[in-house]
């Protein structure tokens, strides 16, 4: 007898063993909420006859042109019941800015909801790459715009991207599309909380907490922007746990080829801390409506983060912390820093936000935010702290963890290489504290653009470190492979050489097999295992010049 499984995808409906009597229906109430295809020559709301499908991309919905009146619309057939929230239709159906793609009808079809749409034949921006000239005469006044309307209407959109602007018909602007999990704030509110979905590349931080406002939607502007005129967003292929941690304290990562005036913006929009959005005479928040259009109309404004007053050596009131007396900034969170067990301790115990909270609120949110998520994620006190010194003091340059202090990456670097050339192993467990906690990625994130291949590298590195099966070799070659890209040292240190690059490499083992074959074997048996496994300090050093996928390559060989 047989007992065949049958799964229909498209219904959502899975029926087991269906030729016995006794047939099993998982899901069965689902049955009768299949979605009904629309098809061509079917007429909606009584007016716009399909004509065709239209062949675009959506998750969501069945796209199709429809005809009235001698005009095309689009009709968006959505493929879920309740797919889009009444509240954000009354609001969009009261809006007339050609700017916002607005419902001119919606209703419903076999129980599914369907929106008439303008029909905009240039297609969304997703893919197009645009000059600083034409951003700043096509979508940057049109897209501010069209937010200005929604946010003035209480609607965030929440998921802006390239794909979700459409450009108008006369070239000269875009259109914001697509509302399926906007939202709309609650009366005399500007913040949202809501686990509503949205696209992690373009995301703000905030948002990855749960938390929607206003400068959410110019985030993702902003990650917008840059993917317009680069062709790429800044966290192209990286997780969404990664890009979290990276956006909570880094800026935006640029290329040597952004104008600066488009890198000034979109910092601007983009910039991590949003504890001073509700001072609007403080120049460190991050940018919404009427900034974006000064920058349009050519006036110079302070960029968030970069301005005097936000970690500079401004003067605070007098802080007493371990004996010391504190004035300014920066003295303060060195002293934190370097007395790291009792900095933890002013920070978690509220005596940080209490003293910030009397002068500078914003401050005291940071110190207040790191209090609850301290409480929420134990055991992450160590690295939730070193986010608060840097995200107190953005400027300062020397990375600090549990009471070590190094002037840069490099420094860093080079004294992992001394002691692991030394085999001195007292350092293993606070550099594995570091990997583990991914400290360095944090860090490298609040020096800029120019650390992202780096960053990127250490990354790999950090994940690797914190897998529970690594062997004792897997720890000692991140430590090598991260001393090499810290420290930026290209020396390969073997019987007395140093080795600049595989060239003089080659050139050493030539000279060996000149002076004697047995000579070059047991240089190669140093190197190379009996099981092909690399010398560990020379397996980091080709990693760090670039050549992982040639030693890949030579695996794969191996091995056949």
């Amino acid at each position: 007898m047989s007992s065949p499984t049958v799964i229909n995808p498209e219904l959502q409906l899975t029926v087991l063993n269906p030729e016995l009597e006794s047939a099993t229906v998982l899901n069965p109430c689902l049955a009768s909420n299949i979605p009904q295809r629309a098809e061509v020559g079917v007429v909606l709301g009584g007016r716009y006859r399909i004509t065709e499908p239209l062949r675009v991309a959506t998750g969501e919905a069945d796209l199709y042109i429809c005809v009235y009146d001698g005009r095309e619309y689009v009709a968006k057939v959505y493929r879920r019941p309740r797919a889009i929230k009444p509240e954000v239709l009354s609001v969009l159906q009261s809006l007339t800015s050609e700017n916002i793609a607005s419902p001119i009808e919606y209703g419903e079809l076999g129980g599914f909801p369907y929106e008439i749409l303008p029909y905009d034949r240039n297609g969304s921006l997703q893919g197009r790459t645009y000059t600083l000239q034409e951003l700043k005469e096509t979508v940057i006044p049109s897209v501010n715009e069209a937010l200005h309307v929604l946010h003035g209407h209480d609607l965030l959109h929440k998921d802006l991207k390239p794909s979700n602007i459409m450009l108008l018909d006369d070239g000269r602007g875009g259109a914001i599309i697509d509302f399926g999990i906007s939202s709309v704030v609650g009366e005399g509110s500007t913040v949202l909380l809501t686990k509503t979905g949205m696209t992690p590349e373009y995301s703000a931080p905030e948002t990855f907490r749960q938390l929607f406002l206003e400068e959410s939607d110019y985030y993702s502007f902003g990650i917008t922007l840059y993917e317009l005129f680069c062709g790429y967003t800044p966290y192209r292929n990286i997780d969404a746990d990664e890009i979290a941690r990276f956006t909570a304290v880094q800026r935006i990562p640029f290329p040597e080829t952004m104008p600066e005036e488009l890198r000034e913006l979109i910092s601007a929009v983009t910039y991590f801390d949003i504890t001073n959005r509700n001072h609007p005479e403080n120049p460190n928040r991050r940018w919404t409506y009427e900034e974006v259009k000064r920058w349009c109309e050519g006036i110079r404004q302070p960029i968030p983060g970069e301005s005097i007053g936000f970690g500079s050596g401004e003067a605070i009131p007098v802080y007493t912390f371990d004996g010391g007396r504190y004035e300014d900034l920066p003295t303060l969170v060195d002293a934190l820093s370097e007395k790291w067990t009792e900095g933890k301790r002013e920070l978690f115990r509220g005596h940080l936000a209490a003293f910030f909270k009397k002068y500078r609120p914003e401050l005291a949110r940071i110190c207040t935010d790191a209090e609850e998520e301290a409480a929420r994620n134990a055991g992450r006190d160590d690295v939730i702290f070193f986010e608060v010194l840097h995200r107190l003091c953005p400027g300062m340059k020397s990375i600090s963890f549990k009471g070590r202090a190094y002037e840069s990456p490099a420094a860093l670097g080079r004294d992992m290489l001394e002691k692991l050339r030394g085999d001195d192993t007292s350092d293993h467990a606070f550099w594995d504290s570091i990997l583990e906690n991914k400290v360095l990625t944090a860090y490298l994130g609040t020096l800029g653009g120019e650390n992202r291949e780096l960053s990127l590298a250490v990354s790999a590195i950090e994940t690797s470190h914190a897998l529970i099966n690594r062997s004792p070799r897997d720890a000692l070659l991140n430590y090598y492979t991260a001393a090499y890209l810290l420290s930026g040292q290209k020396l390969f240190g073997v019987e007395g050489k140093q080795l600049r690059s595989v060239e003089e490499l080659t050139a050493y083992m030539k000279h060996l097999l000149d002076a004697s074959y047995g000579e070059l074997e047991r240089f190669c048996h140093r190197m190379v295992a009996y099981d092909g496994t690399l010398d560990v300090q020379l397996e980091a050093w080709l990693i760090a010049l670039g050549k992982r996928e040639a030693l890949d390559a030579w695996r794969v060989h191996l091995a056949h």
